[in-house]
């Protein structure tokens, strides 16, 4: 089980992988999800990872089993959030080593290849779905809908 200061919302902020960098973990109890943003032009893409882990306090070690599903979560700013799955063909575990400071905001994972430092999010912002997208969306549907009436 996986203790409640750990629980929370983590961003990697440094990593031997500069690729991961900005990336999004939240850890809850004994669940993860790991969220790598990838941001094209106005667009957001987040590929949400999904596992479960299990923690060691005594030895200092973490055992992640990652789910062979998991989705893509697309921004278009004036859209409402759009989700699409994937399924990947192979699962990994991974054995990890960490450390945490005396306050709990500071986490260093250490893999075979990998060391990854992760800072604990306080407070962060929810993507909410505005009138204003919803409306957006509406009409573009309208328009969508249209133009199928009008080839028939």
């Amino acid at each position: 089980m996986v203790p409640l200061k750990f629980c929370g919302l983590y961003t990697i902020i440094a990593s031997t992988n500069p690729m991961y960098i900005g990336t999004k973990i939240n850890i809850d109890y004994n669940h993860i999800r790991v969220s790598l943003v990838k941001k094209v032009g106005p667009i957001i893409i987040n590929k949400n990872i999904y596992g479960s882990m299990f923690i060691k306090e005594n030895t200092n070690t973490v055992k992640i089993q990652w789910l062979n599903s998991g989705n893509y979560e697309i921004d278009l700013i004036i859209l409402p959030l759009i989700t699409y799955p994937y399924i990947k063909d192979n699962c990994k575990r991974m054995n990890c080593e960490y450390s945490v400071d005396e306050t709990n905001t500071w986490i260093t994972i250490k893999d075979v290849k990998e060391q990854y430092i992760l800072r604990k999010n306080i407070n962060y912002k929810k993507n909410e779905d505005t009138f204003i997208k919803i409306v957006c969306t509406q009409l573009l549907l309208n328009y969508i809908i249209n133009i199928i009436q009008s080839i028939h």
